[in-house]
């Protein structure tokens, strides 16, 4: 059951990108997407998201004041941030609290791999063992 499923938040203003993540991810995720800042947050205060992936440059750099608000939320939960960005914004991204950062082009693969990881670490765990 779709309702069932972890949330993974995707911000990204690049419409083929969110759309080749969204159909992915969408395998064992319910997948909202959101394309301006306003909808990002209003998703973020309204739903229990169990991860987020980013693009920081989205909308001309506002998606790095979302990654600023997610981090910086005194809600006190914890929301890990997969940033996955154009640009190599990895040490700026770790610096601002992001989770884990990506260089694209990234395969959805990959990233159905890591946000597996991160929302089932339980599973991930038994798997090493």
């Amino acid at each position: 059951m779709q309702h069932d499923l972890p949330i993974v938040l995707i911000i990204e203003d690049h419409l083929p990108t969110l759309e080749l993540y969204q159909r992915e991810l969408s395998r064992a995720f319910r997948v909202l997407a959101c394309r301006n800042r306003p909808e990002a947050l209003q998703v973020l205060q309204s739903q229990s998201v169990s991860a987020v992936v980013l693009e920081p440059a989205a909308w001309d750099g506002e998606g790095r004041a979302i990654l600023a608000a997610i981090t910086q939320a005194p809600s006190g939960r914890s929301v890990p941030v997969i940033v996955c960005s154009t640009q190599d914004e990895r040490k700026r991204g770790l610096e601002m609290g992001a989770t884990l950062c990506l260089v694209k082009p990234v395969l959805p693969t990959t990233l159905l791999e890591i946000l597996d990881r991160i929302t089932h670490p339980i599973k991930s765990e038994k798997e090493a063992l």
